[in-house]
């Protein structure tokens, strides 16, 4: 009698212990699963960092550096700074690449985070982990941009020459949300674009003439 009692309850006993065990997997492995799912969650949703802009010379710096190899190999003149005004008006540019081909001015943008605009849009957004902030579309300023170096050569009776003005998006760290086709370059794209060949084509320029005719209208940053 007392052996079949103490049969009873070892069998019970073993049971529960193995209900209990099982059970003790099931929750480790919810718990494990509700923490992969929370920890995805979290890097998906992750506060991006605040925006470090190159300001100044820094965001001109490594494009600059890599138009006077440019220019140095090819016989060419490069005025920095290039930031000009004549009646009014303001250029900024960072530099300006006066060769035989014509003038290729460069428009350096050295702000971080995300950066979103259309082509059309009068101004564009840059967003970081603390606030959103508006600023000029740099492709219509661009635009203007060349409209008075171009004013300057005409000044000087310099006629039929090309200029043509880049926006180069320098900082590494900023993410670019814009359409294809905007027209903007990064500092990987503007490398690039100096290897053309349209840049090597004789037009006839007198560099030395066309640099003094813009010196003129610039002015100190």
């Amino acid at each position: 009698m007392r052996c079949a009692v103490f049969l009873f309850y070892w069998r019970f006993f073993t049971l529960t212990l193995m209900d209990l065990l099982l059970l003790l997997l099931v929750i480790a492995a919810a718990v494990a699963v509700y923490f992969f799912f929370v920890k995805s969650r979290d890097e998906g949703t992750e506060t991006p960092r605040k925006a470090k802009n190159l300001d100044g010379a820094k965001k001109s710096a490594k494009a600059l550096s890599a138009a006077r190899r440019f220019a140095a190999l090819h016989q060419y003149q490069v005025i920095a700074p290039a930031q000009i005004a004549k009646d009014g008006k303001f250029a900024d540019l960072d530099f300006i690449i006066v060769g035989w081909f014509g003038l290729l001015c460069v428009k350096c943008v050295g702000l971080g985070g995300q950066i979103y605009g259309n082509p059309g849009d009068p101004m564009w957004l840059q967003v970081d982990a603390e606030k959103r902030i508006s600023f000029e579309n740099p492709m219509r300023a661009a635009e203007a941009d060349t409209r008075l170096v171009r004013d300057t050569l005409f000044t000087a009776n310099l006629r039929g020459i090309q200029v043509e003005t880049v926006c180069v998006f320098t900082n590494k760290k900023a993410t670019l949300a814009l359409p294809r086709g905007t027209g903007h370059y990064t500092l990987k794209d503007f490398k690039a674009l100096l290897g053309k060949s349209k840049y090597e084509q004789d037009k006839g320029v007198d560099i030395p003439q066309t640099v003094d005719a813009v010196k003129k209208w610039v002015v100190e940053g």
